[in-house]
């Protein structure tokens, strides 16, 4: 379900508006990006892997921004986005629909698994529903998306 370059972008100005900053970097891990949350060290960060993530392919863009932003909704609700009762549903589209995910999940510790299952799971789902989910999450209005625009 990749989103456009329209909905990357949408997407981008919500993340945003949530207050974390988006930063295209060279990273040292292995992933495609990431997020940073801590508080006390006023930390907000999305970072976007360009050495490993071709930017110019916007099925990777879209997958990895949907990816992030999970963690960036579940950062603004201090918990996961899905009640515990989706969690079987969540675990079944992963390895029905992305046996590949099903793969990774395995090396995440189990305190981290459903946080990363959610996450893999929202790049699986349209784009409408990934931005719908980031706005509910955190609480964006419409002015709070005005202010980065102009920003």
């Amino acid at each position: 379900m990749a989103g456009t370059w329209k909905d990357i972008n949408q997407l981008s100005v919500l993340v945003q508006a949530t207050g974390t900053e988006i930063v295209h970097s060279e990273c040292e891990e292995s992933a495609y990006g990431y997020y940073q949350y801590d508080s006390e060290n006023r930390i907000d960060r999305m970072t976007l892997c360009t050495n490993r993530l071709d930017m110019d392919d916007r099925n990777a863009v879209w997958e990895t921004l949907a990816h992030e932003s999970t963690h960036v909704a579940q950062a603004c609700l201090d918990d996961t986005v899905f009640k515990a009762e989706y969690t079987p549903r969540i675990f079944r589209a992963i390895r029905t629909e992305a046996p590949h995910y099903d793969r990774i999940l395995e090396s995440y510790a189990s305190g981290d698994k459903l946080v990363e299952a959610e996450a893999f799971y929202m790049e699986l789902r349209p784009p409408i529903e990934v931005k719908k989910m980031i706005i509910e999450a955190c609480d964006i209005t419409p002015e709070s998306v005005d202010n980065v625009k102009e920003g």
